[in-house]
């Protein structure tokens, strides 16, 4: 009986931890800058996986044109990620982007974004939302 007793709990727990995962932690974001300029706001987040990609997804979005947003190490401050456009009509659209250096489990990352390319047309760009290291 008691060797059952054992069986068993040895099995709810296997069950259990089995199932467990990890979940990456999400951050919001503010971007907001006038054209030609960049938003480099604290914004960061520790990697929870060794998973090489990041994920943007913008929730607001008021401007015309089109701003970059990448994931940078925060010091040495170096880019990791391709970058990602972001433009209005891409509200709640998830953006991957891969590491081009290895991401790093337990890291503290960055996210920043520009006009780098001089694609915003309206006096001002402000993008909400939330990223994934």
């Amino acid at each position: 009986m008691k060797g059952r007793k054992i069986i068993t709990l040895l099995a709810i727990m296997c069950l259990v931890f089995g199932t467990m995962t990890a979940h990456a932690e999400t951050k919001g974001f503010d971007f907001y800058m006038a054209a030609s300029m960049n938003d480099a706001g604290v914004w960061t987040a520790t990697k929870a996986d060794s998973e090489q990609k990041a994920y943007v997804t913008p929730v607001t979005i008021s401007g015309t044109g089109r701003i970059w947003a990448e994931v940078y190490t925060i010091s040495p401050q170096l880019s990791c990620t391709n970058p990602v456009g972001i433009q209005n009509g891409e509200e709640n659209v998830t953006k991957t982007t891969a590491y081009n250096t290895t991401g790093i489990a337990g890291n503290t990352y960055r996210i920043i974004a520009g006009d780098t390319e001089c694609e915003v047309t309206s006096a001002t760009f402000k993008v909400t939302g939330r990223w994934t290291p």
